[in-house]
């Protein structure tokens, strides 16, 4: 009898729940994307939201209805088009500059005579290997490229999960990576996601932005007491003040000069970095700062297990018979004008610098598998003005420079057979 009851209640608990679950899908596809947008990125972008954080002397990107910074495509390939997918993270969305790299790919390509050739940019803010290597099988595969290009950038995306067949999905997570609940209610999960702040995205600024925001309308004199006040509110209530006001005072003026607002390039103040900084250079932790210290510290693991997901890439890519290449976009440090801005800070610059030594052994390993490598540094290193000191993203003139590269490199891997 209680054998009986025991299954009965079992198979009764797992009806309701997927009668739950299949109600609540229903109900998510009224305020949740559509394929592809909801499995592109974790947040809904509006043109009149994107323009209400800029300064109205700044161009305002524009999004398409797949919430990319792009024009519209159709999903199939037209007759006649070579397509080429671009697959990466903020450096390819380009939310802070004009025009994006693909804007610009297609503008080079166009002025060449190629106008059969066109450029889908899938580039997310806040993503990583992972989310590349999904958004590859899941969405770019089914565009029909002929060429697919991953941008990876050293400061952020090394991961430490490796990919694997063997690999257990998670019971939720962003799209379109794959989650137990995603593989049967997709809206409800970036319902979810979103909702919860559940992607990477998500997990950003502790301080609201407008917060940071308003320090650089107030008078010179009181902006370091604002950056003092919200980095003790929102992040370090128990840290000594006068601490950190040591640490957010070392840039003097040079760090407002290039803070002021401009016509092109505008920096933006971000609670995260500021944050950042204060942690890093008050850490308790070891922090290698030398280069000798930098190159023992190195996390080879963690490039191995990176190595992994462009592998995967490039096999995807490789089964259909598409061209593939990896777009290696360096730190800033490459910039004297980014490394001169933050050289008071040399703790919170170690980790920038680690990045950069796994830049060169990642770089190593690709080209010891086969893998077409752009590596960007060759064109930036030693530019000045190629790298926004707040963010650490390109400005125009990094953009249009990694643009005319890429652009060379993809003809060159159209000619090759």
């Amino acid at each position: 009898m209680k054998h009986r009851r025991f299954w009965f209640w079992g198979v009764f608990s797992a009806l309701l729940v997927a009668i739950t679950v299949a109600g609540l899908e229903a109900l998510s596809a009224f305020v949740v994307p559509p394929w592809p947008a909801r499995d592109l990125r974790p947040i809904e972008v509006s043109n009149a939201a994107v323009a209400s954080t800029l300064s109205g002397a700044q161009a305002v990107p524009t999004y398409n209805s797949w919430g990319l910074r792009d024009r519209e495509h159709p999903p199939q390939k037209p007759a006649g088009i070579s397509r080429t997918v671009l697959v990466g993270d903020s450096f390819l969305e380009g939310a802070f500059v004009e025009k994006s790299v693909g804007a610009r790919l297609e503008e080079i390509w166009l002025a060449e005579g190629h106008r059969d050739w066109e450029v889908m940019s899938l580039g997310i803010s806040a993503t990583g290997p992972p989310q590349y290597y999904y958004r590859i099988r899941n969405i770019a595969l089914s565009l029909q490229p002929d060429a697919l290009v991953l941008m990876f950038y050293a400061g952020n995306d090394f991961v430490s999960d490796s990919l694997s067949p063997w690999r257990i999905p998670p019971p939720i997570a962003e799209r379109p990576q794959p989650s137990w609940l995603g593989a049967v209610a997709p809206r409800l999960t970036w319902l979810l996601v979103n909702r919860l702040g559940l992607s990477e995205f998500g997990r950003g600024n502790k301080a609201p932005p407008e917060e940071a925001q308003k320090i650089i309308k107030l008078p010179r004199a009181d902006r370091l007491d604002a950056m003092v006040r919200l980095i003790k509110t929102y992040y370090f209530p128990d840290k000594d003040e006068k601490v950190i006001r040591e640490i957010l005072s070392r840039g003097g003026d040079k760090f407002w000069d290039r803070l002021e607002p401009r016509d092109r390039d505008e920096e933006y103040i971000q609670a995260w970095w500021l944050a950042s900084m204060v942690d890093w250079e008050t850490a308790t932790w070891t922090v290698p700062v030398t280069p000798d210290e930098i190159e023992q510290s190195l996390n080879k693991d963690q490039v191995a297990s990176t190595l992994t997901w462009l592998l995967g890439a490039r096999d995807l890519a490789r089964e259909r018979g598409i061209k593939f290449l990896v777009a290696m976009a360096p730190v800033g440090l490459v910039d004297p004008s980014y490394a001169d801005f933050w050289s008071p800070w040399p703790r919170y610059m170690s980790y920038p610098r680690q990045n950069e030594a796994k830049h060169r052994l990642l770089r190593r390993e690709l080209e010891a598998q086969g893998v077409t490598v752009v590596d960007l540094t060759d064109d930036l290193k030693g530019v000045p003005g190629t790298y926004r000191v707040s963010d650490g993203h390109w400005t125009e003139l990094g953009t249009e420079i990694a643009a005319k590269r890429l652009a060379a490199a993809l003809e060159k891997l159209r000619e090759a057979r």
